[in-house]
């Protein structure tokens, strides 16, 4: 059992236990401080009695029972220093370090929260709002684009301002083509962020935070541990009490604190629903397939420079992250030996904010490594795409639609002059479709094979 694995939806539940444990700190802190006033009052007690009693006329004589009562007060004197001088260990020793565990606790209750909703901000992010916002204006420009289409299928038909339609076709195309490719890596990372999110760092966080719950465990045990070494006074009643205080003490075990808790607050896990290419944006599109990289000659440029951007961030972020892992190393190995180091037991609670800071750069760190994950993931996509068409040219992206005469693939002067007649019959022919367009892309085929036959 553990945070990670058992915990993962319950925020409200940590938070309230780490309400309830701060409360109960509070409570021993007044205890202790009570405790501390009360044995100083008795001390002050003691010292004011035993001076009291020797400022009273000395007997003529010397008696047992004077004997036994100058022992009595002179004994009573020094119990009255040593409870004075335990009042003082305890308010510098177990008190102080108690007033630090509270500090310390209150700043991981807040940098946990923190964390977390930094945590599912990023997730929340990465797997719906870019998503959402991507999909929403991935509909805008399929209408955009079949808008265009279908203006510049009305000035074909017209004979009128063709060649600006078809520039304006292509421009939205492109538009669409370019987000399609954006979409697919964006779902791509986040369909790796979602994976990276619920199986390694909301875990994680919330692993460190029981380790970090544990160690404050360890070091409450040892401040109370510290209590009552100082607060014994070695009478066979008191004897008696501290051990039974003492054996209540010893219970305490950190590893097995959160037991009960977790099972009180065990939920089963919450089925999330996965990031998938939402096949439902290209109804009213030509040809785009689904979840797959579009490498065309609109798209051809962008997507290299998506490749380098792409690069460029995975090779800074590594770079951060190698960095990251060998401060947090490095943090890590301080704190074991400043363990090894330790003269009192309850040391280890001048340790807890070394070790908070590094719970927070391992946070750092398993975020860059989801980062890095994500990025690799469309790297890997984009290479992919651009391994498997490196031999060839980008393929065309629109349809063919005859409205002029294609006569730039012709390079020969002497050609064209052979084949003007031709161009004359084409002409007549489209002037012909203009007027039927019904007729049109059923003839186009036969026209142009009939105007450009193939060189033998």
């Amino acid at each position: 059992m553990g945070f990670g694995r058992d915990l993962t939806n319950s925020y409200e539940g940590l938070l309230k236990l780490q309400d309830w444990e701060l409360k109960l700190l509070e409570m021993v802190k007044r205890f202790m401080t009570l405790r501390v006033k009360s044995d100083k009052e008795y001390a002050a007690l003691l010292l004011s009695m035993t001076q009291q009693t020797e400022k009273q006329e000395p007997v003529d004589f010397v008696s047992t029972v004077s004997k036994s009562w100058s022992q009595v007060v002179h004994q009573t004197e020094a119990l009255g220093r040593i409870m004075r001088g335990h009042a003082d260990d305890l308010n510098s020793g177990p008190l102080h370090r108690l007033a630090t565990l509270i500090r310390d606790k209150q700043q991981v209750k807040k940098s946990y929260q923190s964390l977390h909703q930094q945590l599912e901000s990023q997730n929340h992010k990465i797997t719906k709002t870019e998503l959402e916002k991507l999909k929403s204006t991935y509909r805008q420009l399929c209408r955009d684009a079949n808008n265009a289409k279908e203006k510049y299928r009305e000035a074909l038909a017209k004979g009128r301002e063709a060649e600006r339609a078809r520039d304006r076709y292509d421009k939205a195309t492109a538009k669409l083509h370019n987000l399609h490719n954006q979409y697919v890596l964006t779902v791509c990372g986040a369909q790796i962020q979602q994976d990276e999110h619920r199986r390694h760092a909301a875990p994680a966080l919330l692993d460190a935070l029981q380790r970090m719950q544990e160690d404050m465990t360890l070091a409450l045990k040892s401040i109370l541990e510290e209590y009552c070494e100082i607060s014994s006074l070695l009478t066979e009643e008191m004897v008696k009490v501290h051990q039974e205080i003492s054996a209540a003490v010893q219970q305490i075990d950190p590893l097995a604190e959160y037991q009960q808790f977790i099972e009180a607050y065990r939920c089963p896990e919450t089925p999330e629903a996965s990031v998938e290419f939402d096949a439902t944006l290209l109804e009213e599109t030509d040809n785009i397939p689904a979840n797959e990289i579009l490498w065309n000659t609109l798209t051809a440029d962008s997507l290299q420079a998506m490749l380098s951007s792409t690069k460029a961030e995975l090779v800074l972020t590594q770079e951060n992250l190698k960095i990251k892992e060998g401060l947090a190393d490095d943090m890590e190995s301080k704190i074991q030996k400043s363990q090894q180091r330790a003269e009192r037991k309850s040391d280890c609670v001048l340790l807890l904010s070394q070790k908070l800071a590094l719970l927070e750069l391992r946070h750092t760190v398993q975020s860059l490594r989801s980062s890095e994950a994500r990025l690799l993931s469309q790297k890997s996509l984009l290479d992919a795409k651009l391994a498997s068409t490196v031999a060839a040219a980008p393929l065309p992206v629109l349809p063919v639609l005859q409205y002029e005469d294609d006569t730039r693939s012709i390079g020969s002067t002497d050609k064209m002059k052979e084949k003007s007649s031709r161009f004359d019959t084409l002409r007549h022919s489209l002037a012909g479709m203009m007027r039927s367009p019904k007729a049109m892309l059923d003839r186009c085929t036969v026209l142009t094979h009939w105007a450009f036959p193939p060189d033998t």
